[in-house]
């Protein structure tokens, strides 16, 4: 990313826009980066408005576990929303429904899109297929967002003003993510159950690090054989939680992670040359 854009970039998230483009490659499931934005977005008086030039019945049934209230508007009818002053807002572009999209209709949607996000209380998530945009129009669409978002069929690389205030790298952050896990799904499992979506969404926000179902479920299978976890239906989706009798086991194995993470920290401090 050029200085220019970062410039842009810290203009952007000084004035509150929250606009994030994500752009996936062909074996990317779009919908799971769409569901982890929406996990989200059950806060009070908020809307969450879907622009997509898909058929609107398949939509529905496939965000149904979400528990979100869609309103799903094609492209064209983007700028007739009704936005009242005090809404919040949270806006997905499915942008790589739309074919044969020019140039100039991607800048001036986004233009308007990034002055919505100026207006009023929003979270605007843009998502494109890479493979389907041309180079020149990627660099222009980067000015109009505060963060960036790549993910490939293995791994996500983020770039935005969260991880320009960290001291940690992309790949520090998702690596401890990764190899702490178990740990840290067994904590969040603890105070509530979640499904599996649930789970992706919260991992999301928290350090802007997207798994995939691939990595999440499994693990969560397998930490139901242990004893660890049991299910339930809620809704279409199946939700997870601490077993009853396996909680003071958890809260042991989750002491022990911190203590012995505390331990390795002193130890490294006291052997790094300042």
């Amino acid at each position: 990313m050029s200085s220019q854009n970062s410039h842009l970039r810290h203009e952007l998230s000084v004035k509150g826009l929250n606009h994030t483009l994500h752009l996936y490659t062909s074996k990317v499931d779009k919908y799971a980066i769409q569901k982890a934005f929406l996990i989200h977005s059950n806060q009070e008086n908020e809307k969450v408005v879907y622009v997509t030039a898909d058929d609107p019945t398949s939509l529905i049934q496939e965000f149904s576990s979400t528990n979100v209230d869609l309103k799903i508007v094609k492209p064209e009818e983007l700028k007739n929303l009704d936005i009242e002053e005090n809404c919040k807002l949270r806006i997905i572009l499915d942008a790589g429904s739309i074919l044969n999209q020019k140039d100039s209709e991607i800048e001036q949607r986004e233009s308007y899109l990034g002055e919505l996000c100026k207006k009023h209380s929003m979270n605007c998530l843009c998502t494109y297929e890479v493979a389907k945009l041309n180079p020149k129009i990627i660099k222009k669409l980067t000015r109009f967002h505060n963060q960036l978002q790549l993910t490939t069929s293995d791994l996500t690389i983020l770039s935005g003003d969260l991880f320009d205030r960290s001291k940690l790298s992309v790949n520090s952050i998702e690596k401890i993510v990764k190899d702490n896990l178990e740990t840290i799904i067994l904590a969040l499992l603890q105070k509530k159950p979640m499904c599996g979506i649930e789970i992706i969404g919260t991992l999301h926000m928290e350090f802007n690090v997207l798994l995939s179902p691939g990595t999440i479920y499994p693990l969560l299978h397998s930490l139901k054989e242990k004893g660890l976890l049991t299910s339930k239906k809620q809704g279409k989706a199946k939700a997870y939680v601490a077993a009853e009798d396996a909680k003071l086991k958890i809260m042991t194995m989750v002491n022990e992670h911190i203590e012995a993470r505390k331990l390795l920290n002193h130890y490294l401090q006291q052997e790094s040359v300042i």
